[in-house]
């Protein structure tokens, strides 16, 4: 993290560099171009001036013509030798046409005929920044906008090493290492964003963990019925005895390929990783098709579905709600004494769905622990020929309410048993 935070802050200073680079450039090729002309416009007129004096003056008088010339000028002017000047070969070959150049803050001017140039300068200075002042200026703001960068990089790159030694931590088996979020408001919403990530992994991971060593229990009661009766079929006299202990084998098959089910949808139907399309259902009908699939199963208990008229329609996940309303009824058939009821209805933007029965109903403080996985109240049902239930069918009934942003709860009915209600958003 560190090898990062210092590439990206020399990337800023070369951008930086190369800014200033470029200002210097395009100050020298614009302005000090433009500056340049003027002088030479406003100025040459005195260096050409200084030269015909001193041609006039002619060679032999050089001397004399230049004391002369001095003292019209606020400024040296002098006669020097070609040759001790650099100058660049365009600068020499304008001289040589007869211009007056303006070169190192000095106006030259070219006698004809000889290697000698009149001198004009150094001239003064113009107000205003120069070009060095300017680069100097602009390099200074440059290293202020660098080093404020760095301080404000510091905290950043401080919490990146804060979530990169989390992460390690987490990679390394310890799930609980987390951020310390006390200064998240001057922070990062990484900061939170890494916090609640890791808490969803603990928190599936243990889900996980539990739901595998729940699965262990749960399936080790079908096996040892199916390894039990298969040991008696050996010993059966009879083919009447050898077929009923062969009906015991195909009822803990059955017994685990519904356990199998229930938990494949069960992971299926992760609330929050699950994000169905919805669609347009009509609740009435998924209440009949439930009712038809599940009042066979309860020839004593009478089911009251919903009214025909009108029909309720919502935009849901048709095939989760449908689930977890066959759960509710079958649930409710296999403790309901003579009838359950089922109702919905609208009501502030939200789908209420209950389910009543008449059994014995849920003691209050059984009415959370209900929803968990594989947990099972004590008592029995009034169906004695319907088996008893994985354990998962109201556990996913909360999971697929939370997936689609609602919940469910028990609570008493007004029939004296339990009632389920699950409220859900209508759209």
């Amino acid at each position: 993290m560190t090898r990062l935070f210092f590439r990206f802050y020399l990337g800023v200073i070369m951008i930086l560099f190369v800014a200033w680079v470029i200002q210097a450039y395009v100050f020298r090729g614009t302005t000090e171009s433009a500056n340049i002309q003027v002088i030479e416009a406003a100025l040459g007129g005195g260096a050409l001036s200084a030269r015909d004096d001193l041609i006039a003056g002619g060679p032999d008088n050089f001397i004399v013509t230049l004391k002369e010339v001095q003292t019209r000028f606020a400024y040296p002017v002098m006669i020097v030798e070609r040759s001790d000047r650099q100058m660049p070969a365009a600068t020499l070959e304008r001289l040589g046409r007869g211009d007056a150049v303006f070169h190192s803050n000095k106006i030259y001017a070219a006698i004809p005929d000889r290697a000698l140039l009149v001198e004009l300068g150094p001239l003064p200075q113009f107000a205003g920044p120069t070009q060095r002042n300017v680069l100097l200026g602009l390099g200074s703001v440059f290293l202020l906008v660098a080093a404020a960068i760095a301080i404000l990089m510091r905290p950043i790159a401080s919490q990146l090493r804060t979530v990169e030694r989390a992460a390690l931590a987490i990679a390394d088996g310890d799930l609980s290492a987390r951020i310390d979020d006390g200064k998240r408001k001057r922070g990062l919403p990484i900061v939170g964003a890494f916090n609640a990530m890791a808490d969803r992994v603990e928190q599936l991971l243990r889900s996980q963990k539990e739901l595998l060593q729940a699965v262990s229990h749960e399936l080790r009661t079908p096996l040892a019925r199916i390894k039990f009766a298969t040991e008696l079929v050996r010993s059966a006299v009879g083919k009447a005895k050898r077929n009923e202990r062969l009906d015991a084998i195909d009822d803990a098959t059955d017994n685990l390929d519904d356990l199998v089910g229930e938990l494949l949808d069960y992971t299926r139907h992760d609330e929050a990783c699950e994000h169905p399309e919805r669609e347009l259902s009509c609740v009435n009908d998924l209440v009949s098709n439930a009712i038809a699939v599940h009042a066979p199963l309860h020839s004593s208990v009478r089911f009251h579905g919903l009214d025909t008229a009108p029909p309720i329609n919502v935009m849901t996940y048709q095939a989760g709600l449908s689930r977890a309303i066959e759960n509710l009824i079958s649930n409710a058939g296999k403790y309901s004494s003579t009838q359950v009821i089922i109702n919905a209805n609208f009501n502030e933007g939200m789908l209420t769905i209950t389910v009543d029965d008449d059994g014995n109903g849920i003691a209050e403080s059984d009415r959370d622990l209900v929803f968990e996985p594989f947990r099972r109240l004590s008592g029995k049902t009034h169906q004695g020929d319907v088996p008893p239930g994985t354990g998962l069918g109201l556990a996913l009934v909360r999971r697929i309410c939370r997936g689609l942003q609602g919940h469910v709860t028990a609570s008493e009915s007004p029939l004296g048993g339990a009632r389920f209600e699950m409220r859900l958003p209508s759209s």
